[in-house]
C-alpha cells in the first residue's frame, strides 16, 4: 500500500532521482566513491524520513523504465522476529534487515522481502536487547547491498548471514529481485576444517537453482566473504585458496 510521503521527504527525493544509481561490486566490498557517497546521503535523508532515525545505511537504485524510484534501507533488527524469507524460522536481534522503500510521485511504500544480515562477523556482539550501537556504511557493506546479481539489468538487493555451531560456520546469501519479485537465496557450510567452504553440500532455493547467474553470484558472495572472515581469523591464505578452488 502506497502511504504519502513528507514535503521535506519529497524536496530530498529530487536530489535522490538525479543521484540513483545501480550498486556495484565495489560498494559490496566497503570501498566507496565520492559520488557513491553523495548519493548515499541523500538516500539517507529520505529513508530516515520515512522509517526513522535508526536506519543505518542507505542506498538507491532505478528499475528502469519504471517511473518509482527505490531505497534499500538497513534498520537494525531489535527483537526476534519471524523469518518471511523461511516458513518456520526465527530471525535473533542484532543484526540489519534490509528494506527496500519504494517512492512514487507524493507517495510511498516499505518491502520486507526477508533479508537479514548478521553482525558477525565483521562487527561486535550485541546483547539481546539490540541496543543501537554505531556502526559505518563501510562495514555494513560487506554484508549487504544493491548489485544486478545476474547480469540481466534489473538489480538485487542482497544481505548474508553468518552462523557457527559446535565449532563449525555457514553462511546463507540471500538476493530479491523487486523486479520479478523473486527471492533467491544459498546456504554454504564450511568444509571439514574449516578451511573454506563446501560447495557440495550448498543448497539453494528453487528460483536460485533455475537462474544459473544468480546462484553463481551467490556462491561467489558467500565465498569472498568466508575468505575475508578467514583471512581475520588468521587462516587467511589457506581459506583462500580453498575457495577458490571450490568456485572453479
Amino acid at each position: 500500500m502506497m502511504r504519502r510521503i513528507s514535503t521535506a521527504a519529497l524536496a530530498a527525493a529530487a536530489v535522490l532521482c538525479a543521484a540513483c544509481g545501480r550498486g556495484d561490486a565495489g560498494a559490496a566490498q566497503g570501498g566507496a566513491t565520492a559520488d557513491t557517497a553523495a548519493a548515499d546521503s541523500s538516500a539517507m535523508g529520505i529513508a530516515r524520513s520515512v522509517l526513522g532515525p535508526q536506519v543505518a545505511m542507505a542506498i538507491p537504485f532505478e528499475i528502469k523504465p519504471r517511473d518509482a524510484r527505490f531505497v534499500a534501507a538497513a534498520i537494525p533488527v531489535m527483537a526476534w522476529v519471524e523469518d518471511v524469507g523461511r516458513s518456520g524460522n526465527s530471525v535473533a536481534p542484532g543484526g540489519h534487515e534490509m528494506v527496500i522503500l519504494e517512492l512514487r510521485g507524493g507517495s510511498w511504500a516499505v518491502h520486507k522481502p526477508g533479508l537479514y544480515a548478521t553482525r558477525a562477523p565483521f562487527l561486535p556482539r550485541l546483547d539481546d536487547t539490540a541496543r543501537a550501537a554505531p556502526v559505518d556504511s563501510a562495514t555494513l557493506s560487506r554484508m549487504m547491498g544493491v548489485e544486478d546479481v545476474d547480469g540481466d539489468g534489473f538489480p538485487e538487493v542482497w544481505t548474508a548471514s553468518f552462523s557457527q555451531r559446535d565449532g563449525a560456520h555457514a553462511w546463507e546469501v540471500r538476493a530479491f529481485s523487486r523486479d520479478r519479485r523473486i527471492l533467491y537465496t544459498a546456504q554454504l557450510p564450511a568444509a571439514n576444517g574449516g578451511a573454506g567452504l563446501d560447495s557440495a553440500r550448498a543448497r539453494f532455493s528453487d528460483s536460485a537453482r533455475e537462474n544459473e547467474a544468480a546462484r553463481q553470484w551467490l556462491t561467489r558472495t558467500a565465498q569472498a566473504l568466508d575468505a575475508q572472515y578467514l583471512a581475520q581469523r588468521g587462516g587467511g591464505a589457506q581459506g583462500t585458496a580453498a575457495s577458490v578452488g571450490a568456485a572453479r
